[in-house]
């Protein structure tokens, strides 16, 4: 998610978290529309949002629907676990080298992380105050 795309621009990670992952997406079922790539992950895997730099939500994933062709300039969307949308105070990227200390800095990039280490990321992370 980038602060420069229609939506989310001028927005604090707070607000985002609070429109769009404990307002929007458990509203749309769980459904995340997305603009270019989808991902190539089975169903269970647990998927980590970032903006500004930060990691800010996780979900669980259903599935990932791709479209034969764009709808509404979308590709496709990712359906998600509304009963596992998590939000929590943002982890940036010196937080994340603590638990996969490989990772690649933050951006329009997809990792796929080892895991048996989420169980040390998850007792790092601190529940937003709603």
């Amino acid at each position: 998610m980038s602060d420069k795309i229609r939506g989310f621009r001028g927005k604090s990670i707070a607000q985002v978290q609070a429109d769009c992952f404990r307002r929007d997406l458990p509203k749309a079922g769980g459904v995340f529309s997305y603009r270019s790539a989808g991902l190539h992950s089975p169903a269970g895997t647990v998927v980590l949002f970032q903006f500004r730099a930060r990691i800010i939500a996780s979900a669980v994933l259903l599935r990932d629907e791709k479209f034969t062709s764009p709808r509404a300039g979308r590709r496709g969307r990712l359906h998600l676990d509304v009963g596992s949308i998590r939000t929590f105070e943002p982890l940036d990227l010196a937080g994340m080298r603590q638990i996969w200390p490989g990772i690649r800095p933050f951006g329009h990039v997809k990792q796929v992380l080892n895991p048996t280490l989420y169980g040390k990321f998850r007792r790092r992370l601190k529940q937003r105050r709603q």
